[in-house]
């Protein structure tokens, strides 16, 4: 009967592993028993920027050793993204603990503005043993850094009413379009003409300025012409029709 107590015993202990694996630290008297090994956080969100960002994700082993051990991470076939975007490390736990730490290292590499992927990163049992909660899932996109705006601007048939600029945060217009630019005036065949300007602006915030002089946006009583202002897939921007003498929108570059 105190065989079989002492069995349910070490059962319970093990589970108590498996299940406390995000509490503070167990101690452990199984160095002879199964190896296991898992993740002890298990999902991840991450914005990549242009430098690149390392995720560590923690680790926890059923065993202690007076040796520091690693263990194989790979990435599983469901991961999306090419492999090029990312670099599993291995599994580290140092002597004389339970706990350890693998590195993932993300990059831009291949990746597309606004796309979101999914690396599953799988642990490999370690020989005679086992590995439990094996796999953790980062979401990762590319953090969209985007200096080179794009204003385009539809005329009405008064297209030499329609005029904009863009301030900074000190007020500064640092680029602008007076009225009389766009053309021909007075005139149906304005109508739907369309004007893209290749703006670069350093970081910060800014205010784009619509203007009318005549103050009945760009509506001609028949036809709506708008603008819009976009950085890759940011939208910074947008009207249509008649929004009166002005139309201010405050924006910001790479916040």
């Amino acid at each position: 009967m105190k065989k079989y107590l002492l069995k349910i015993t070490a059962v319970a202990l093990f589970m108590g592993v498996i299940a406390g694996c995000e509490s503070e630290s167990v101690v452990f008297d199984n160095v002879n028993g199964q190896e296991g090994v898992q993740f002890t956080t298990r999902s991840y969100n991450i914005t990549v920027p242009p430098a690149g960002t390392t995720v560590t994700i923690p680790v926890s082993v059923t065993t202690i050793s007076n040796a520091a051990r690693t263990y194989e991470a790979v990435a599983d076939v469901k991961s999306t993204g090419a492999a090029v975007s990312y670099s599993i490390g291995v599994a580290t736990i140092p002597a004389g603990s339970y706990e350890g730490t693998l590195d993932v290292t993300l990059n831009t590499n291949s990746l597309q503005d606004g796309i979101a992927y999914s690396l599953l990163v799988k642990l490999v049992a370690p020989a005679g043993g086992s590995a439990f909660n094996d796999v953790a899932t980062i979401n990762y996109n590319k953090k969209v850094v985007c200096n080179n705006v794009v204003l385009t601007v539809t005329t009405d048939a008064y297209a030499e009413e329609t005029s904009w600029k863009i301030r900074n945060a000190a007020g500064v217009v640092v680029a602008s379009i007076p009225p009389g630019t766009y053309g021909p005036a007075s005139s149906t065949a304005s109508r739907g003409k369309v004007y893209t300007h290749n703006i670069n602006l350093p970081n910060g915030k800014y205010t784009l300025i619509m203007e009318d002089i005549y103050c009945d946006g760009q509506n001609d009583g028949v036809y709506d012409g708008g603008y819009k202002l976009d950085c890759s897939i940011i939208k910074h921007a947008s009207g249509t029709g008649a929004y009166g003498c002005t139309e201010v929108t405050a924006f910001e570059i790479n916040p």
